[in-house]
C-alpha cells in the first residue's frame, strides 16, 4: 500500500514538474514572439539618400518551432486528467479550442494527428466530486507537438496563454494527471 502511495506522489509531482516546465517554457517563448528591436540611424551622421521604398518590409514567415512534447519512443498515449467536479464544462471547453487549433493549423500533419486523439470522460465523478479524463492518442505522430498549450499557441498565439492558465485552475492537483506513453506488447486478436 505504501510503495502505491509513494508511485502516486512521484507521478503527480513528475506531472507537476512537466506542467510546470511546459508553462515556463510556454510563457518564454510568449514573451519572446512579442519582443522586437527598433534600430535607428545615429542622430549626428545624416543618413545616405536611398531610393524610396515602402515604409514597412512584410515580415519574413517564422520557422516552426520544435515541438516541446512529443512521444516518439510510444505506440499510443494514456493522459488523464483529474478535473474539478465545477469545472468539467470549461474543461471540455478548453479541448474545443485545441480542436479548433489543430483544424485550422497551416500544419498538414495536424489533421491526421488529430483524427487519433479523443476526449473521453469517466460516467460517473469520484467520491470527492473530481471528474476523471482520458485523452487517449493512438497512433502517434512521430515528431508532432502534443503539449495542447503549444497546439493552441500554433493557432491562436494572442490567447493561449490565458487558455493554458485556466487550463491549471481546473485541475484538482490531488488526482492522477500524467501522460502515460505505451509501447505495443501484443494483439490479443491475432
Amino acid at each position: 500500500m505504501r510503495s502505491m502511495m509513494e508511485a502516486r506522489a512521484v507521478r503527480r509531482a513528475g506531472a507537476q514538474a512537466a506542467v510546470a516546465a511546459a508553462v515556463m517554457v510556454f510563457s518564454s517563448l510568449v514573451g519572446s514572439a512579442s519582443a522586437h528591436t527598433v534600430l535607428q540611424a545615429p542622430a549626428t551622421q545624416p543618413a545616405p539618400a536611398q531610393p524610396a521604398q515602402p515604409a514597412e518590409q512584410p515580415a519574413a514567415p517564422a520557422a516552426p518551432a520544435k515541438p516541446q512534447l512529443t512521444f516518439d519512443n510510444a505506440d499510443a498515449v494514456v493522459w488523464f486528467y483529474a478535473v474539478k467536479g465545477d469545472s468539467g464544462a470549461k474543461f471540455e471547453e478548453f479541448f474545443g479550442r485545441v480542436k479548433e487549433a489543430m483544424s485550422k493549423s497551416t500544419n498538414p500533419e495536424r489533421k491526421a494527428q488529430a483524427a487519433g486523439m479523443r476526449l473521453m470522460k469517466s460516467t460517473s465523478p469520484a467520491a470527492d466530486g473530481t471528474i476523471n479524463y482520458v485523452l487517449l492518442v493512438s497512433p502517434i505522430a512521430k515528431g508532432q507537438e502534443y503539449s495542447p498549450g503549444m497546439l493552441l499557441f500554433e493557432v491562436f498565439p494572442t490567447e493561449a496563454k490565458t487558455l493554458v492558465d485556466q487550463l491549471q485552475s481546473y485541475i484538482n492537483d490531488k488526482g492522477l494527471n500524467a501522460a502515460v506513453p505505451l509501447a505495443n506488447v501484443m494483439t490479443l486478436g491475432q
